[in-house]
């Protein structure tokens, strides 16, 4: 009888393995060589069960957002205050050393999608989820009055994913600017910042 082969337990066994490889030589050593050999397996059984290398980067960051998003889910979107706004928030940042090991995934798309479509497009789906999960939170914080009437979720995920973007760096390449309730005060800022009305331009009647 011919032997029954999980392959979602096999993925996950080629993602594990691709952390274990991140955790002890850097994102760097990522290859599909060295992921093959720490899961125990035979290069091609990478491409059998995963796909090409952007494939298996694409499953290993979505494994990282799903674990971000039920630690969200466990601050209750629907009973926001601004602490739970600004920890919401705070857990896309990567400020413990196995995260920003983790993030460095992340790094290397960002890195490499200029010349190489496929992790572009990797990139880029992960963008846009990103972007999604930050609307819902910020339409959820103007549902319970956190966002002001006149602010537009959209327009303020765009600048709040730039400014999370920037701190994920910095957490991730200065040891300096690491401090998590410093990181914690400048999303409280924003928090606060978000329940005030939009500015008028300068000159405007």
């Amino acid at each position: 009888m011919p032997k029954i082969v999980d392959h979602d337990e096999r993925r996950r066994i080629i993602v594990e393995a691709l952390w274990r490889v991140v955790d002890r030589d850097g994102i760097t050593a990522v290859s599909v060589r060295t992921v093959a050999a720490e899961a125990g397996m035979p290069k091609s059984s990478i491409g059998h069960y995963v796909g090409t290398m952007p494939q298996l980067l694409t499953l290993a960051l979505r494994e990282l957002e799903q674990h971000n998003i039920d630690k969200i889910m466990t601050l209750g979107l629907f009973d926001l205050d601004v602490d739970r706004a600004v920890e919401a928030l705070f857990t896309l940042i990567p400020v413990s050393d196995r995260r920003r090991l983790m993030s460095g995934v992340w790094l290397l798309l960002a890195v490499n999608s200029t010349t190489d479509p496929d992790l572009a497009e990797v990139l880029h789906d992960l963008n846009t989820r990103v972007a999604d999960g930050l609307i819902e939170i910020l339409t959820a914080m103007k549902h319970q009055g956190l966002l002001h009437h006149s602010r537009d979720p959209q327009a303020e995920a765009r600048r709040l994913h730039a400014l999370i973007d920037g701190l994920s760096i910095q957490s991730m390449t200065d040891a300096s600017l690491r401090d998590a309730e410093a990181i914690r005060a400048v999303l409280r800022d924003e928090v606060v910042m978000l329940a005030l009305p939009v500015k008028s331009p300068v000159g405007a009647s």
